[in-house]
């Protein structure tokens, strides 16, 4: 993918907004960890970023984990919701 202004400002804005070095955001860019611009792109770096270090984790397994966890999360939301119908 070519660099251009607007991929640079992209990924200087989502390692500002996930608290990360924007070279570490590019490396988890590549490994699949984000789409750069998911809406919740910055908080699963962060969390990815979090796995890794508080577990042990190398980026593949944190990345698996986070996805994991988000997966929950939807699952999570979609069975309070048809509890309420």
């Amino acid at each position: 993918m070519p660099r251009t202004a607007l991929t640079v400002v992209a990924v200087e804005t989502l390692a500002h907004d996930a608290g990360l070095h924007p070279e570490l955001v590019r490396r988890l860019i590549r490994l699949g960890a984000v789409e750069p611009d998911a809406p919740d792109a910055a908080a699963r770096l962060a969390r990815t970023v979090r796995l890794r270090r508080d577990l042990g984790l190398n980026y593949a397994g944190a990345i698996l984990a986070c996805e994991l966890l988000a997966r929950i999360d939807d699952l999570e939301v979609r069975l309070s919701w048809t509890r309420t119908v």
